[in-house]
């Protein structure tokens, strides 16, 4: 008897895992700065590197912060900081050859002022989802056994694959108001469309960025910048293809003359869907009974895709009880923060909330600054069984005055698709069982879950003897119905 072998590499989904990490620093005031209050501070994450080791997942990654403070004269100016971090997460059945996806959420950020600089301490809600990636080695066919029954199983394997990717650094000089104070640059790339191309994979996106500046007298202007960008990543061509797009530095210089600099580097990645088919033996028996089938049952994670939507959500704002009555806003800021994704059979959300930073003009005529948490639960059609989130903002508005302003934020969320499934391998064949006794004919009466390839394997007779014996039997069988065996005398 001859054995045909294959190995599948099948992924799996370990878990997922999420823990609390405070982070506190000391950030300098630029050069000639004195001041006595903070008027922003927005943080921001960037995920270095995500290792799996033997005792769980270490995340490292550089916390961002952009800030805003008043000067000794009554001024605004802006800079930036940073602070790096490592944390350790823990999670039963990790080991160094797992993989490991890291996200990395700012729920709480506060900077006082402390010492003639500043003291930034800051909450970092960690979440980790591991993935795992196994060979199997199965039975894939046999040949050479008198009176051979074979059942075929046909596995599909489908993962999301890392095509290519590449940096591209945009720069661009625009026009800007006169004689003002820049008080805050940011921006969100995206991507809009993706072709199959001779030479690689053309990306098509844009990069949109709004530019808040201070008039001096407790206004600001927005002005918002549209910039295309392409990009061909060497990459061979995918039926399903998707990207990511990442503004990893963001810098500019402003001329009271009226014109701004941008310049800003993003990280592509292009994704792919893969798709194996693998038949393989499920079952089997031969006439002798000289063998029988050990399966195993081995779970097996399918990529789905990835899906994603827009909302927008509309809220009150309410003004803490130690400011000043609002005049008018001169900006917000807003960090998003996934604490809870939830999937079941109909439907699937991301829980969260929004980390709001408003600055505004008091009645007075001072500036202040506040913050304000804004929860979210964004509702999603389930495509499968674990999702991958991702929340983003894309717009961020507070208008209105007095002690109730209005704040609204349109959102971009959710993220990879896949689904948990289990496949049958026969994984080797192992002496056979003694066979039922009956010999001769023999009426058999099936019950709900018989199959002819069941009965035959019972009593080793061939399914096309079973079928030629029985020609009006069909699948599936019936209660009530009967089965004629004619068993051979050897």
């Amino acid at each position: 008897m001859e054995i045909q072998k294959t190995v599948l590499s099948v992924e799996t989904y370990i878990g997922s895992t999420t823990a609390q990490a405070q982070i506190e620093s000391a950030i300098p005031l630029p050069s000639g700065v004195r001041s006595e209050k903070v008027l922003l501070c927005e943080p921001e994450v960037r995920v270095r590197d995500t290792v799996c080791t033997k005792d769980g997942i270490s995340v490292t990654g550089l916390l961002l912060l952009h800030l805003v403070v008043e000067t000794d004269a009554q001024e605004p100016t802006a800079f930036d900081a940073s602070a790096t971090f490592t944390h350790e997460l823990t999670l039963a059945g990790v080991t160094p050859e797992r993989n490991a996806r890291a996200s990395v959420y700012v729920p709480a950020c506060t900077c006082r002022i402390e010492e003639g600089g500043l003291r930034m301490q800051a909450t970092l809600l960690l979440r980790a989802d591991v993935f795992a990636s196994d060979r199997q080695t199965c039975i894939a066919g046999i040949d050479d056994a008198k009176g051979l029954e074979t059942q075929g199983e046909t596995v599909c394997l489908q993962r999301r694959t890392l095509l290519g990717a590449h940096s591209i650094r945009l720069r661009e000089t625009v026009e800007a108001p006169e004689d003002m104070t820049l008080l805050r640059t940011n921006a969100i790339a995206e991507v809009g469309r993706i072709v199959n191309g001779s030479d690689g994979l053309l990306l098509e996106g844009t990069l949109t960025a709004t530019a808040y500046y201070y008039d001096g007298e407790g206004g600001t202007v927005r002005n918002v910048y549209t910039i295309p960008f392409s990009d061909t990543i060497d990459a061979e061509p995918n039926p399903q293809p998707s990207a990511t797009v990442e503004v990893q530095q963001l810098s500019t210089s402003y001329d009271a003359g009226g014109e701004l600099s941008l310049e800003a580097v993003l990280s592509l990645g292009i994704y792919g869907f893969a798709e194996e088919r693998v038949t393989v033996l499920s079952d089997a028996y031969d006439s002798e009974g000289s063998f029988s089938c050990e399966t195993r049952t081995v779970p097996c994670l399918n990529y789905v895709g990835e899906r994603t939507r827009q909302t927008v959500l509309r809220e009150p704002i309410y003004v803490p009880g130690h400011l000043k009555d609002v005049t008018r806003v001169l900006f917000t800021a807003a960090t998003p923060a996934v604490t809870d994704v939830i999937v079941n059979e109909r439907d699937a959300s991301i829980d969260g909330l929004l980390l709001l930073s408003i600055v505004c003009c008091g009645d007075d005529g001072r500036l202040y600054g506040f913050r304000t948490d804004l929860p979210f639960s964004l509702s999603l059609e389930p495509c499968g069984t674990v999702l991958i989130p991702t929340v983003s903002v894309r717009s961020v508005e507070t208008t209105g005055s007095g002690r109730t302003l209005s704040c609204t934020v349109e959102l971009n969320y959710g993220g990879e698709w896949y689904r948990q499934e289990t496949v049958s391998l026969t994984a080797d064949l192992t002496p056979g069982a003694p066979r039922d006794p009956h010999e001769g004919i023999l009426i058999y009466f099936p019950d709900g879950n018989d199959t002819i390839f069941g009965i035959g394997k019972r009593f080793g007779i061939p399914t096309s003897e079973i079928r030629a014996q029985n020609p009006r039997l069909n699948e599936p069988l019936t209660d009530g119905s009967y089965v004629l065996l004619l068993r051979k005398t050897k």
